[in-house]
């Protein structure tokens, strides 16, 4: 790459970058730029098309500087700025999601206090004005997000709903924490009060408009195609994939029943359900069972030699506060903000088990948690927690900032599968329960194509998750409700773990590197499509 157009392409990014942190500032505290702590920023019409006219202008100029000129690691950071641009202007300016998904505005405005509260649980008294000026913002933000809502999709809109009527109780608790510490604490109450009414008139107001088609969700196949190429790096057709999807569910029935087979005549779901019931942590509390099976899975991949742990990281394993405890899975992890000082991720265990006083009850909770061994493989080590922190020490400011979930998710089930094959995760059931796990992957794969080609509805969609996987109809329905909106994000998991087998294939089977060799090469990229990076190998240096 020439040194000019090395500048050129650097200035165009950092400005794109600023003016997208002006419009949505929330978006830029997330990243650990506090100085947006207390902005929540504008959400009319005007800003989401200021927006648009950002994006466009800034794809312009960055097409224009020829790919040739850029080799390596240079390349990567092009081709990661141009997906971020194409999604972006066709999520703004196409699909026009900010006007169709009502859940767009509530769900953003519930996030700015939710994402400063979970990275922030411990100094609720040092964030709260920072909490209280955004609880001061969220009326206006949401009228302003009514006002912008067209032919809004209905489920969409039911589950927007959804959101607005449960979030008081989970805003009420927070004004619980926050009104001792304020020196205004009857301010502070009201501020809480005044934002859990405008969640309610914004589900009233987005309720009224004149509802859009009832899979509206569904972007059809040009679209998924193209964000196929952009968002995964895969050169298949919609069909390409759905087959892919069918002959994966397939093989994956057949290795399960072959499994099974191992525990006598029994189900799949029986016999992971006696082994839950036989199961009980075997030291101490819940929470104190996942720091010592996060400990040992640690020490036991370090032991492995098959990735190298960096220097100076940190996993916090600790307890959902009470007051977050409904908003939570079972467990989850938040990655530090990719500029964030403090690179500390928290692996978060919601004990629910807690809120119990009968025995039988608490024990069936904590059962919940059976298989916890691979939870801390996905989430901690050496899968997201070991990724992100990685990936945030990149010299490329725009590497931090790749998300492309064929490459993170992929890395975590990769991680799930040395853990049984490198015999981290001795359960008997183990095997079972990672290849069960890959079934619901597969489905997804499938599920994905269908949904935004009109092949399936909503309720087929489902249906295929109860039979195919064994989900509960409630389970199945959350699990769908999340693939209306993320369109090729939910086939992106097994997708991305085949594109790490076929790389380890090449490299390690043919090439001879080791095992460690091979990890560290691709955790040194940052959340990318794998196919970019192959592409950035053969490619020369410019």
């Amino acid at each position: 790459m020439s040194r000019a157009d090395f500048k050129r392409f650097h200035s165009v990014a950092q400005s794109y970058l600023e003016q997208t942190w002006a419009l949505f500032p929330h978006e830029a505290s997330e990243l650990g730029l506090h100085q947006f702590d207390t902005e929540l920023g504008e959400n009319d019409a005007r800003t989401w098309q200021k927006h648009g006219l950002l994006l466009r202008a800034t794809l312009s100029e960055v097409e224009a500087i020829p790919d040739a000129s850029f080799g390596g690691d240079d390349w990567l950071d092009r081709r990661g700025l141009l997906s971020v641009l194409r999604t972006g202007l066709h999520w703004n300016t196409t699909l026009e999601r900010w006007r169709n998904n009502p859940q767009v505005h509530c769900d953003t405005a519930i996030n700015s206090i939710f994402n400063l509260l979970i990275r922030n649980s411990e100094r609720l008294a040092q964030i709260r004005p920072a909490i209280e000026s955004r609880l001061q913002k969220i009326p206006r933000f949401l009228s302003q997000g009514a006002a912008c809502l067209r032919a809004p999709v209905p489920l969409w809109t039911r589950l927007a709903r959804k959101s607005c009527d449960h979030v008081g109780e989970f805003l009420t608790s927070v004004g619980e924490q926050l009104a001792p510490l304020s020196p205004t604490p009857d301010r502070t109450r009201q501020l809480v009060r005044d934002a859990i009414a405008a969640f309610s008139k914004y589900a009233d107001a987005a309720e009224n408009k004149e509802p859009g088609a009832a899979n509206g969700f569904a972007i059809g196949r040009e679209a998924f195609e193209f964000l196929t190429r952009e968002k995964t790096g895969l050169p298949y057709s919609l069909p390409e994939i759905r087959a892919l999807g069918a002959d994966l569910a397939a093989k994956l029935t057949i290795e399960i029943a072959a499994e099974a087979r191992k525990f006598g005549r029994k189900k799949v779901g029986q016999i992971l359900e006696e082994a839950a019931a036989r199961w009980t942590p075997a030291h101490g509390s819940l929470i104190e069972e996942y720091r010592r099976v996060t400990s040992e899975v640690r020490q036991q991949f370090e032991q492995a030699k098959v990735v190298t742990f960096p220097k100076n990281e940190t996993c916090r394993v600790t307890l959902v506060p009470p007051f977050l405890r409904h908003h939570f899975p079972t467990a989850a992890y938040s990655q530090p903000g990719a500029f964030d000082k403090d690179q500390t991720g928290i692996f978060w265990v919601n004990d629910l088990s807690a809120t119990l006083s009968d025995p039988a009850k608490r024990a069936a909770e904590v059962r919940q948690h059976f298989g916890m061994e691979f939870t801390c493989a996905h989430e901690a080590y050496p899968g997201h927690h070991l990724q992100f922190v990685l990936q945030n020490q990149h010299r490329s400011k725009l590497r931090r900032l790749s998300s492309h979930a064929i490459f993170y998710e992929g890395w975590t089930l990769w991680c799930e599968k040395m853990a049984v094959e490198r015999g981290v995760i001795e359960l008997p059931e183990a095997r079972l329960i990672q290849l069960h796990d890959a079934l619901w992957r597969a489905h997804r794969i499938g599920i994905d194509c269908g949904l935004h080609d009109g092949e399936l509805t909503y309720a087929a969609a489902c249906r295929r998750l109860q039979e195919g996987v064994g989900f509960t109809p409630a389970r199945a329905r959350g699990d769908v409700n999340w693939y209306t909106s993320s369109p090729t994000i939910p086939m992106s998991y097994l997708l991305g773990r085949l594109e790490v087998e076929r790389l380890h294939a090449q490299l390690v089977g043919r090439e001879g590197w080791s095992l460690l060799q091979f990890n560290d090469w691709i955790l040194s990229f940052g959340a990318i499509p794998w196919r970019w990076i192959w592409e950035a190998r053969l490619r020369p240096d410019a």
